[in-house]
This record gives structure tokens, sequence and C-alpha cells, in this order.
């Protein structure tokens, strides 16, 4: 596992990436962007979200310099926590697939969805996923069942030829949390000490 600290494209070989990302600062949604469109021609994206509406997340592609992707499909966890509005919004993506995934359903059926969305996607070209996050999973499930979880999830993104970077809030684990998923990880970004935009 390799640790890096800034977006000066060390990630671009790595398949899975952990995002740190705190609380407040630290240039997430761009550093997600980034992520997202690189490397190479991604013309495809796959994001996960739990707490934030599919249209919150796909604006973080669409807003990118490099414009909207060709195709989107957001998995939506808590999209029965949310008004049906919001929890079906795609504005600023009208080629954007939104499926939403029961609250109840446990990682199992959750990582069922995402590989077979993962799998679509690959077959047609290359693909970039989103989860988001880490932090929002180890709300609703045990920590052992997150990491079979993204464990699971992390050889499908290789298999795929994808590549994927996964949100994690520091600010709310223990340090020994955050250990034990970065080993899941081919590399690590910390926005708690990354200079990103030469700030």
């Amino acid at each position: 596992m390799s640790t890096t600290s800034d977006d000066s494209g060390s990630t671009e070989t790595s398949m899975n990436v952990l995002l740190l990302a705190p609380s407040v600062g630290g240039h997430e949604d761009e550093v997600c962007g980034e992520l997202l469109h690189g490397p190479g021609e991604r013309e495809h994206a796959l994001l996960v979200t739990c707490m934030a509406s599919p249209a919150e997340r796909l604006d973080v592609w669409t807003d990118h310099e490099d414009g909207r992707p060709e195709n989107a499909t957001v998995v939506d966890v808590e999209a029965a926590a949310r008004s049906t509005a919001a929890a079906a919004g795609t504005d600023g993506a009208p080629n954007a697939l939104v499926e939403s995934v029961d609250a109840g359903t446990d990682l199992v059926g959750l990582g069922e969805v995402v590989d077979r969305h993962l799998s679509d996607l690959a077959a047609t070209g290359q693909a970039s996923v989103c989860v988001h996050s880490v932090s929002d999973l180890l709300q609703r499930a045990e920590e052992p069942a997150v990491f079979k979880f993204l464990e699971v999830l992390t050889s499908a993104v290789d298999r795929a030829g994808a590549v994927a970077h996964y949100h994690m809030n520091p600010d709310v684990h223990d340090p020994e949390t955050v250990e034990t998923f970065e080993v899941l990880f081919d590399s690590v970004v910390d926005l708690r000490t990354a200079d990103v935009g030469g700030e």
C-alpha cells in the first residue's frame, strides 16, 4: 500500500483509493471529481451513496471541467430517508440511472446490486466508481461486515479493470479503525495533510 498526501498523480495506477476527507475543509468534492475523471478517458461512472442524494453526488461529476459522463449509474442506499424528489433527482445528468436500495438491505444484497451495475458498465467501456461513504456504511453495519463488503468490492473493481475511490471521514473514527481499512486499498489520499490546488 502506498500513501499519498497530494493530488500529484501518484494515484493514476491505483485501482482502489481510500480518500480520507475530514468534516471541514480539505477540498473533498474537488479531489473526488479528479478521481472520478481519471486516469484516462472514463466513459462511465458508478456512484454509491448512502446519505447524500443522487443529484448531490452527480453534481461532483458534472461540475468537473471535463464535463459529465457518457453514462452514470447511482446506487442510492438511503432513498427512503429523503423526499422522493431529492432521492430521484438527477439534475444536470439526464443520462443517469438511479437504483434505490431498500435501507433494510444487508451488505451482501447491496454488494450484489453494485457488482451487477459494475459488470454492466465495464462491459461497455472504462468505469470509475465512487463509494460515499465508508463512514456511512459503518453506521449501518458492524466493522467486520463492512470490511468484508469492501474486500469483495475492491476485488470486483480489479477484475473489471475499473478504478474506484472510497470516502471515509477520519474525524468520526479512531485511528485504529482507519488503519484497519487502509490495508484494503492500493493507495490512500489523506486530505488532512494534502496540498490541493497549491494551497
